[in-house]
């Protein structure tokens, strides 16, 4: 396992980042590592948790990245408790596996029609960087893997992996 200064380290050294840390909280009865970033630019926090992994390892432990506008600190360390009510409220996803074959076939699709390594059930096409050009290249291959006509509202309503795979279902 990777520390928490490497993971902060990997962060801080993108270019669209100013500062990060990352801290070990609790949620759902176990420890997942999150990090807190202040941007520089607009960046999402799926593309900061792949870059992480792709610099340190798909098995460097960061399960998420809060983007924020100040660092949460609590006498000069992370604040723990609001990584975790961030986590615990939605405002910082964690990756999630796909749960069963047609969410590992969707996100198989999203991430060669995005060029994006690993996509999660969870996350957002357009915090993952997806476009018009994008979503069309993913429909297409959608229609032709499950032989189902897939419309754009559909598809964008959808947003995640997992919520595509339930209109697939």
């Amino acid at each position: 396992m990777v520390s928490l200064a490497e993971i902060s380290d990997a962060l801080a050294a993108h270019p669209g980042v100013g500062a990060a840390r990352a801290a070990v909280v609790r949620h759902d009865g176990r420890e997942v590592t999150v990090a807190a970033v202040v941007p520089t630019e607009w960046v999402s926090g799926p593309v900061l948790r792949n870059h992480v992994r792709q610099r340190l390892g798909e098995d460097c432990g960061l399960h998420g990245v809060l983007v924020v506008d100040r660092l949460p600190e609590v006498d000069g360390a992370v604040d723990v408790e609001e990584l975790a009510a961030a986590v615990a409220d939605g405002r910082c996803a964690l990756f999630e596996d796909p749960r069963d074959d047609v969410e590992r076939r969707v996100a198989e699709i999203w991430s060669a029609q995005m060029d994006v390594r690993p996509v999660g059930a969870t996350d957002d096409f357009l915090e993952l960087g997806g476009d018009s050009l994008s979503a069309l290249g993913i429909i297409a291959a959608i229609e032709a893997e499950f032989d189902r006509p897939l419309d754009v509202y559909e598809f964008m309503s959808a947003s995640s992996v997992r919520r595509l795979a339930e209109i697939l279902r």
